[in-house]
């Protein structure tokens, strides 16, 4: 009991100091609640602070307000602003067509080609850009084949029906083209084909120009294919190293290719892709057996140029177009000589007994592929007969078609 004690006292001791440091605490059992020096609040104080405050927001509003963008129009009618507006938009477009880089050309279109060389064309023809669907005479035509394709018809010349001029331009604007041109380079090119009338041209076939567009002309054309071989005992033509010649004879090659004709392919190698004439022009070579006759045939002469998009020389679609008619006036005045016009005339007949040999070979071999798939027919049918008796006449008659079929065929001749 001693030790409870003592622990009790030995509390009441320790706590008599903290008891005395405690301040003298109030007797107002409500002073806990009540703020020292607590200011006077007033309503109407509060109005007039709310009323400074919309004043001040109201203020801040309109500075804002004056500070917005007013959309002024005023600009529409400065005409430098629009002048200067629409040469950057055509500075934009022309760096864009160009790649970005400066210093490139242009692109040419089809109406810079016709627009450069429309007078030159009227010159020769008499009806320039004629659409062919109106009843009159209409000019100044571009016919639209393709995106990337337009055509001018020229008529009104004499010896000649009318020139068809294709502008055949690369794929600039299409993804894939871009993509194909950087694997295989294409070119601007244009291609005159002129159709001569009958009688005009004496009958020969002849090509020359690049090796390589030449090459695969002669591959893929009818008539070279059929009647011309290449050339190469011509060295003192002179031609370019570049260039090859077929002909179907001889004497033409330096009939038509003579030292002016020499002089401008040395010019303007580079435009130059081939030159075509022909008097048994047809297209492109059919696949054997599409055709059981020759095909038609017309004078013609294609010339395929490539177009001059550097404009290093402003005067090489004026030299082309006058080599065009040039060579037009040579092929008209041009005339074989007598062994020339026979080897032709020879050369002719033989293309077109080889091509009948080949068709009557065709329907031959066309005629026992069917005969050999009715004999099929016949032996399948035999062996699907379910009657015996029926079976064995029919694989009798099986066997005297393949006896008859393999006796040999004698002429009888009867003598009176």
């Amino acid at each position: 009991m001693e030790y409870p004690l003592l622990l009790f006292l030995l509390l009441i001791f320790c706590q008599l100091p903290l008891i005395k440091s405690t301040p003298a605490i109030d007797d107002n059992e409500f002073a806990e609640f009540e703020i020292a020096d607590e200011p006077e609040v007033s309503f109407n104080n509060d109005v007039k602070e709310e009323q400074q405050v919309d004043e001040r927001r109201s203020a801040a509003g309109e500075s804002l307000k004056t500070a917005d963008p007013v959309e002024d129009f005023s600009f529409l009618a400065d005409e430098e602003e629009f002048e200067q507006a629409e040469k950057d938009l055509e500075t934009n477009h022309a760096e864009m067509d160009s790649g970005g880089k400066q210093g490139d050309i242009k692109p040419l279109t089809f109406a810079d080609w016709f627009s450069d060389n429309r007078e030159k064309l009227e010159q020769q023809f008499a009806l320039v850009g004629d659409d062919g669907t109106s009843t009159e005479e209409m000019e100044g035509h571009l016919i639209r084949e393709t995106e990337f394709s337009y055509t001018v018809w020229s008529t009104g010349r004499t010896g000649c029906k009318g020139m068809l001029t294709q502008i055949k331009l690369r794929k600039r604007q299409d993804l894939l083209g871009i993509l194909l041109n950087i694997v295989r380079p294409q070119l601007d090119r244009v291609v005159h084909k002129i159709d001569m009338d009958p009688g005009e041209m004496d009958s020969f076939v002849l090509i020359f120009g690049q090796r390589k567009s030449v090459l695969r002309a002669v591959k893929e054309m009818h008539d070279l294919s059929a009647y011309v071989t290449e050339k190469k005992n011509f060295e003192k033509l002179q031609l370019p190293s570049s260039f090859c010649v077929y002909a179907e004879i001889a004497e033409i090659v330096p009939a038509i290719i003579d030292s002016t004709t020499v002089n401008f392919l040395k010019r303007c190698e580079k435009y130059i892709e081939y030159v075509h004439i022909s008097d048994q022009y047809s297209g492109a070579k059919q696949q054997d057996g599409q055709s059981s006759k020759l095909p038609e045939t017309q004078p013609t002469i294609i010339f395929s140029f490539i177009l001059n998009v550097d404009n290093d020389d402003i005067s090489v679609d004026e030299l082309l177009l006058n080599f065009t008619f040039y060579i037009l006036e040579k092929v008209k005045n041009y005339r074989l000589s007598k062994e020339g016009k026979i080897r032709a005339d020879r050369k002719r007949q033989n293309v077109q007994e080889n091509f009948l040999k080949m068709t009557h070979q065709q329907r031959q071999e066309a005629a026992q592929i069917r005969r050999e798939e009715k004999t099929r027919e016949r032996k399948q049918k035999v062996m699907e007969e379910e009657d015996p008796g029926r079976q064995r006449r029919l694989e009798k008659l099986e066997q005297k078609r393949d006896a008859k079929a393999k006796q040999p065929r004698i002429k009888q001749f009867k003598i009176k």
